[in-house]
């Protein structure tokens, strides 16, 4: 193992590129998670329901972390998830499963494509979302491109950071009332189907199955071999994002009414309270957002379908750049195709697509890391357990919500 890693600790003391290189893989989750559907999704939830979902988060924060404690040790002994599966269900059904899953997983790309789009559309002179969206892809594909692992980390690194710069700017100009913000750290479940839709949409948001697929197969670009590693970058990752995630939830509880979202509805409250640059500064970290979350979420699949091929695939090769660029290509014109001929729009796509997600791929990425660390690993008896009752949950989430989210895209179409 290289000596760069060999001394990693909470607090890099040598400067950003320490910092990066201990924690950027983390960073990267997180861009892959805060897209632009979870603004939309976090802001929609602390209208409707105020402070009530708060608890979702720390709960989400421990449910990702047993997630990641599975994916990371199939990195650490460089065993990637696809190739487990694979191996276990034999290839033909590896190749059909990988492509089905891919396709699912580019829902994600579509709806941040189309957000993407159309706050350039807003932000520039263009007024046009379907431009604007092609040219947000063109962004995400010269990102593919950059190839080399350390210099993606860096630049996605750099764009969280500056979209968590604007949410604290805009949070600091408002009053949370803390007593509110604790009393929705309480769980409290109800059985209306938008209030477990809800659920488990930020739970399809937060808990982010690509994100292990690529942490699975990241042994040859990281070069780590224990777990701690892993642990500590992952722990830094989901612990920003889900403070990130609380903040734009309590915000909009306390300056949102119930409404249906648009692109900029989540900020207008805002600019009353900290001033008419909030608007523009909200729409920039949206396209922001969008881009990075769009091509990081992509990853997965550039990693899981070569590898479903047989191919010993590494960040940024040939088979990984195409796979993620085919599936651009592709979720730029199911996004065009979806606005032209439904009444869908952009937000909408944001709220839906990633409780589509947590319908269908979670579950299956939950089971598939249980199975793989049951074979690989002899983990204590109390750990078995943790590991069963988090893929439990997501296969009971899933069933709970499937009817009512079935509805409403109905209803949208």
């Amino acid at each position: 193992m290289s000596s760069k890693y060999e001394d990693i600790s909470w607090l890099p003391v040598e400067g950003p590129r320490n910092f990066i290189e201990s924690y950027g893989l983390g960073l990267l989750f997180s861009a892959n998670v805060f897209g632009a559907g979870s603004v939309y999704i976090l802001s929609n939830t602390g209208a409707q329901f105020g402070f009530t979902l708060l608890w979702t988060m720390p709960l989400a924060l421990l449910v990702d972390m047993g997630m990641h404690e599975m994916s990371g040790r199939l990195a650490t002994i460089d065993e990637p998830l696809m190739e487990y599966i694979s191996d276990t269900i034999g290839s033909a059904a590896g190749k059909v499963l990988s492509v089905l899953i891919a396709f699912i997983m580019h829902f994600w790309a579509i709806s941040n494509f189309a957000v993407g789009g159309a706050a350039l559309a807003w932000l520039t002179p263009l007024d046009n979302v379907y431009i604007g969206i092609v040219l947000t892809a063109g962004v995400g594909i010269a990102l593919v491109e950059m190839r080399i692992y350390e210099r993606v980390e860096a630049a996605i690194a750099a764009v969280i950071l500056t979209v968590f710069t604007i949410y604290i700017l805009l949070v600091m100009g408002l009053d949370l009332p803390m007593g509110e913000v604790v009393s929705g750290l309480v769980p409290l479940m109800k059985t209306d189907l938008g209030y477990l839709a809800t659920v488990v949409g930020l739970f399809g948001t937060t808990v982010y199955y690509p994100n292990f697929f690529i942490q699975s197969s990241m042994r040859p670009s990281k070069g780590w071999t224990d777990i701690s590693y892993y642990r500590k970058d992952n722990f830094a990752g989901i612990a920003f994002v889900v403070l990130l995630s609380m903040s734009v939830i309590a915000v909009s509880a306390l300056t949102l009414d119930p409404h249906a979202p648009t692109l900029t509805s989540p900020a207008e409250p805002l600019t009353s309270a900290v001033g008419a640059w909030a608007l523009p500064v909200f729409v920039g970290a949206v396209f922001l957002a969008s881009f990075s979350s769009a091509t990081g979420t992509l990853f997965g699949a550039g990693f899981m379908v070569p590898q479903a091929w047989g191919k010993d695939t590494r960040f940024g090769d040939k088979w990984f750049r195409r796979t993620v660029e085919v599936l651009v290509l592709m979720s730029v014109a199911f996004a065009v195709l979806l606005l032209e001929f439904t009444a869908i729009t952009p937000v909408q796509l944001g709220i839906t697509m990633p409780a589509v997600n947590g319908l269908v791929g979670l579950p299956i990425t939950a089971l598939a890391l249980y199975m793989a660390n049951r074979k690989f690993f002899d983990h204590p008896l109390w750990m078995r357990v943790g590991f069963a009752v988090i893929v439990g949950l997501m296969f009971i989430l899933a069933a709970m919500t499937a009817e009512g989210l079935y509805n409403q895209i109905i209803g949208w179409l």
